[in-house]
């Protein structure tokens, strides 16, 4: 993953509410999968190394799965065969199991983003610095700018 789309799921994250997070997890789990699908034919470490980081995604959202719903218990099952479905095509280095999770995975990221569209909730994380973008435009990208009045207000407090 290219350090230019770190920065964008940083962002991303730094403004997101609870469910948009799951979005941007599995966006995250997509960027990971099609860097697994172009190391494929290199093979070797960085094909393994982003089955590793997609697989890894996936085990967060297992972990953070609460089973006091019911829709837990159905979760868990698809993303325990999208895991078991990239160990496959990392020991048989075959991209069909990598198409198998990317399926199942999109069935559920369809759902999710419906729900981050309703979900009128507070962002998780408080005291960041508000981003805006379109204020000024580079000469190939739109510019973001943070802005935050109250700078002494940020981070920790002891």
């Amino acid at each position: 993953m290219t350090d230019e789309k770190k920065k964008e799921f940083t962002r991303r994250l730094s403004q997101c509410n609870s469910s948009e997070m799951i979005v941007i997890q599995y966006d995250i789990f997509f960027a990971y999968l099609d860097d697994a699908v172009a190391a494929f034919e290199e093979g070797g470490e960085p094909f393994k190394q982003a089955i590793h980081h997609a697989d890894a995604v996936l085990e967060r959202l297992q972990d953070s799965l609460n089973f006091k719903y019911e829709l837990a218990g159905q979760l868990y099952p698809l993303y325990n065969y999208s895991r078991r479905q990239l160990a496959l095509a990392q020991a048989t280095h075959k991209k069909k199991p990598i198409s198998n999770a990317r399926n199942v995975m999109n069935k559920l990221y369809d759902a999710f983003v419906q729900i981050a569209a309703e979900d009128r909730s507070e962002p998780v994380m408080h005291n960041t610095q508000t981003v805006y973008a379109g204020y000024t435009y580079g000469r190939n990208s739109l510019n973001e700018s943070t802005v935050d009045g109250s700078q002494e207000k940020r981070g920790f407090w002891a």
